[in-house]
């Protein structure tokens, strides 16, 4: 399944204008008003430890393995013969659950069999608000400012709310003592869940939500590995600044309108590929931390501007497709597709494409070092988002987490199987691999959106067998797992954070310039200097005295 934002925002995009707070550094004025006594949320002393991770064994044994970083590849699903349980005994309380979850298809009919069943199964009934994306932020504010807060609200960690610390802090229960360390064991489902999850659902210092899990790998240069090596007579597998460039020369043929790479332009700038290109020249993920503590953020280092420099030098062979600056992400899968282009930046889950013209595969460009040492990737949240409960009793936040835990079932159990395909001969036909969806359940068991409440771990599997792109996915995570790149910031909140864009749109606006021949390097060193004054050195400050605080 592939994630959609919602419109005109990239999650690339902002993922780089904030990260989450594990503490929150409160600026005077700057993030006052969400807490019921108008003041700042109060910062934890202590840092609740994150769940431990307990991974689940049993089920059915996949066709490539995983660990806690890389997808287990099920080229199908398991007979129904290998299935196992994995929860037992009552799950929720008997009262009714309401929701609030974000959706991106057409909500199910209010007359919901799916539902109904998994609420038979579940011991509730669900009362849940879908949300569509493009409008999710401002019903998401109507609802947070009124008294009237569902049970369990669905936090997007790619686009968290305005003071989102006093937010929590106010209306929604501390989960710690539930689930942080060893507490998670209770819920065995939940404890499956990877530990790099977990992390944007720690707030202040303390567990606020059960996440979404995505694997952590921040993108890939997705490529097209068939055309590659037919054009070149070897798989792509650069080691160095000048092979990719012998790569990209190689396959580029402007007169029968083929190019090496498709960037993409946006309403915050061109994406010239920079999460690729900047980790190969060793560009830090947003931000880097010497070793006395100074944070200096990825404009301000001399290998953003050899990252630029190079990138100039690919445009002006000709490397990059023309429609570069201006050009729309469908239209560049569109180029990849039909082979117009051979690699274009987006993320991973752009390798699991079922929509995909038969015969078509694509794969991963690996890392490298710009000057062949061991290459890199950013690492991302690892999540899409996380479940908040509102405050409420002991007794309740226990039903409701026994309900998560249910959701959370991984891939392999009985219950996974239902929540994807709920009731035989009413929702699905056949079994195991066989399993067909009604009309019915096509009609209500996605749009239902449960799985935005809780779901297991993600795999590597379709309904539609694309094997190759399957084992494609997984070579690539495999050799790059060990590669990962985290932002030091990340798990600290920087007022600031949330209001740069400006700065940073005139940043890329001098950078974009720059590649094109409309200015000089001179003119981007000026740019630094600008960002900084503007944006960067209040976030340094925040975010230093955030960590300072933490210890």
């Amino acid at each position: 399944m592939t994630d959609t934002t919602t419109a005109g925002l990239s999650r690339r995009t902002l993922l780089s204008g904030a990260a989450f707070g594990l503490v929150a550094f409160s600026a005077a004025g700057g993030l006052a008003g969400c807490s019921s006594g108008g003041t700042a949320a109060t910062i934890s002393d202590t840092v609740a430890a994150l769940p431990t991770y307990v991974p689940i064994t049993k089920g059915p044994k996949p066709d490539l393995p995983g660990n806690d970083v890389v997808q287990p590849v099920y080229y199908s699903y398991p007979q129904d013969s290998e299935l196992f349980t994995s929860v037992t005994g009552k799950v929720a309380d008997g009262s009714k659950t309401s929701g609030f979850v974000v959706t991106y298809t057409a909500p199910p009919p209010a007359d919901n069999s799916f539902l109904d069943y998994i609420g038979g199964l579940t011991n509730t009934e669900y009362d849940l608000t879908f949300v569509p994306g493009d409008s999710f932020d401002t019903k998401f504010a109507t609802m947070t400012a009124g008294n009237d807060i569902p049970d369990i609200v669905e936090f997007l960690t790619f686009a968290m709310p305005p003071r989102f610390p006093q937010l929590l802090d106010a209306k929604f229960s501390d989960l710690s003592e539930y689930l942080s360390g060893d507490a998670v064991k209770d819920y065995p489902n939940l404890a499956n869940i990877p530990t790099a999850s977990w992390r944007s659902a720690r707030i202040n210092g303390k567990i606020y939500g059960v996440p979404e899990h995505r694997p952590p790998f921040g993108s890939v240069m997705v490529c097209r590995p068939d055309l590659i090596e037919q054009l070149t007579g070897a798989a792509p597998a650069p080691k160095d600044k000048d092979e990719f460039t012998e790569l990209c020369r190689a396959v580029t043929d402007t007169k029968a309108g083929r190019y090496a790479i498709a960037g993409g332009g946006g309403s915050s700038g061109v994406d010239w590929s920079y999460d690729f290109i900047g980790a190969t020249f060793g560009v830090p993920n947003q931000w880097k931390q010497s070793s006395g503590g100074t944070l200096t953020h990825k404009n301000e280092t001399g290998a953003w501007l050899e990252m630029l420099s190079y990138i100039k030098k690919l445009w002006n062979l000709g490397i990059y497709h023309p429609d570069t600056p201006s050009l729309e992400s469908a239209k560049a899968k569109t180029y990849i597709n039909n082979g117009t282009v051979l690699m274009h930046l987006d993320g991973i889950s752009a390798l699991l494409d079922v929509t995909m013209p038969k015969g078509i595969v694509t794969g991963g460009i690996v890392p490298f070092g710009a000057d062949g040492g061991k290459g890199a990737n950013y690492q991302g949240t690892s999540s899409f988002s996380f479940a908040a409960l509102k405050k409420t009793t002991p007794a309740r936040i226990r039903s409701q987490l026994r309900l998560l835990d249910y959701l959370s079932a991984p891939f392999g159990s009985r219950e996974a199987f239902t929540l994807t395909h709920g009731k035989k001969n009413v929702h699905h036909t056949g079994s195991g691999p066989d399993a067909v969806l009604t009309k019915t359940g096509e009609q209500m068991i996605n749009a239902s959106s449960l799985y935005r409440l809780a779901a297991g771990p993600q795999v590597l599997n379709t309904a539609v067998r694309i094997d190759e792109q399957l084992r494609q996915s997984h070579a690539w995570q495999v050799a790059t797992q060990d590669m990962l790149v985290k932002n030091p910031v990340d798990g600290f909140y920087s007022p600031s954070a949330t209001s740069t864009q400006s700065a940073n749109q005139a940043f890329n606006s001098v950078c974009n310039d720059y590649v094109l021949g409309r200015t000089n390097l001179a003119a981007v060193k000026a740019g630094v200097k600008t960002w900084t004054a503007a944006a960067g050195d209040k976030m340094r400050k925040e975010y230093s005295e955030a960590m300072e605080k933490q210890g």
